[in-house]
């Protein structure tokens, strides 16, 4: 998914209907300093969320909105092509 500081996405294994894991695919954000300094922190805490609760209808994190909107968008389509 493109968003605003560049490319991110997201990785989903999933055994039967259950979220097993999420991590990053892939992330490009054009190397900003600021841009991967939210990143950093704010990836862990997107995986944990999804890990929660289980779908794509995550919260995000103050401070890094646009990398929330582009880790849900990436999240969603993961969740779609396994039909979950």
């Amino acid at each position: 998914m493109n968003y605003v500081y560049g490319v991110l996405s997201v990785q989903v294994t999933a055994s039967g209907s259950k979220i097993s894991r999420v991590t990053i695919g892939t992330i490009n954000d054009g190397g900003n300093y600021r841009s991967q300094s939210i990143d950093q922190m704010a990836i862990p805490q997107l995986e944990q969320q999804a890990l929660s609760v289980q779908s794509a209808n995550i919260q995000g994190v103050s401070g890094a909105s646009y990398t929330s909107a582009g880790f849900r968008q990436s999240l969603q389509s993961a969740l779609s092509k396994l039909g979950l």
